[in-house]
């Protein structure tokens, strides 16, 4: 597992913990928002998780073979005006 992973997967991790931090505080009386919290945490953490290693595998994309950086031209909006 690569430290990436790890991050990712913390992150996760440390989601759900600050959800059940606020799911211990509120009172056992208000089921409804104990719920909610849990459900939060649920998604919540499967999110991060998801849009982590999304992102890590942009992250480690390969640039594209045969693409020469010699031949990429960059013309200037001021310059393209005057013909």
């Amino acid at each position: 597992m690569s430290s990436g992973q790890l991050l990712v997967f913390g992150g996760s991790v440390l989601w759900i913990l600050l959800c059940m931090r606020f799911w211990r505080a509120i009172d056992p009386e208000h089921l409804w928002q104990r719920r909610c919290i849990a459900i939060a945490a649920g998604l919540g953490g499967g999110m991060v998780y998801i849009i982590g290693t999304l992102m890590l595998q942009v992250l480690k994309e390969k640039p594209v073979e045969g693409a020469d950086p010699a031949a990429v031209r960059v013309q200037s909006g001021t310059a393209a005006g005057k013909r």
